[in-house]
């Protein structure tokens, strides 16, 4: 009589369901999706001034300067979304598998991500206005990026914790670098929510410095080795 077939034995490649490990490309696919949608929200908040506008500043060149730190919040928040988006590339290229966890981390990233186009509108309606409603509404967009660059830092953690995810030559090594220049985000977005109370404009030039400091090291920072 013939032993019955282990389905192990004809799948030796397939991960242990305990681990409830997936490939990236689900992954992957799924947050450009996200991105891809919430970019494109953004310039749905670009005005046209109107011709009663443009009469009253005098000139249209005029009347566009008074739009001008709606058009600031835009490069912002585009900036912002859009270095998400290399820094997310690069990580799923160093990613071999997506468990439980990270899937979660994931999500809190891109929930910060497709919100971001409702602070970026409050900021773009209230900054030129000043006064109390502008600091409120920088000080919102600042809270909103502060939760989003976190998931990065607990990504990168949770990969400092298991690097069997990381795809060779990818190692714990240079996990830990990642998670040193992941925690950066979040600091400097803390420094910038209470300059937001008192200078609005200022953060708002604050939170672009950012995102170009971001865009610099898209591909990761040469903090650590791939020895």
């Amino acid at each position: 009589m013939t032993a019955p077939l282990d389905s192990r034995a004809l799948a030796p490649d397939l991960p242990d369901q305990e681990t409830r490990l997936s490939q990236t490309s689900r992954v992957e696919a799924f947050s450009d999706g996200v991105m891809a949608i919430a970019i494109t929200l953004l310039v749905l908040d670009l005005k046209v001034p109107s011709d009663a506008e443009a009469r009253d500043a005098g000139s249209l060149i005029a009347a566009l300067a008074r739009h001008g730190p709606s058009y600031l919040a835009y490069l912002a928040a585009f900036l912002t979304i859009g270095i998400i988006w290399l820094n997310h590339r690069a990580f799923v290229d160093k990613i071999r598998r997506f468990n439980n966890r990270l899937h979660w981390l994931n999500l809190a990233l891109l929930l910060g991500v497709a919100t971001l186009p409702f602070p970026t509108a409050l900021l773009a309606a209230y900054l030129a206005e000043g006064g109390p409603p502008a600091a409120t509404a920088a000080v919102v967009y600042g809270l909103l990026s502060v939760a989003t660059a976190l998931p990065w830092t607990l990504m990168w953690r949770h990969i400092v914790r298991h690097p069997e995810l990381l795809e060779p030559p990818y190692d714990g090594i240079h996990a830990r670098a990642e998670l040193r220049r992941a925690s950066i985000g979040p600091l400097i977005y803390v420094l910038a929510v209470p300059l937001a109370l008192f200078l609005p404009p200022a953060a708002l030039l604050f939170y672009i410095g950012i995102a170009v400091l971001y865009a610099l090291t898209s591909q990761g920072a040469q903090l650590g080795s791939l020895n």
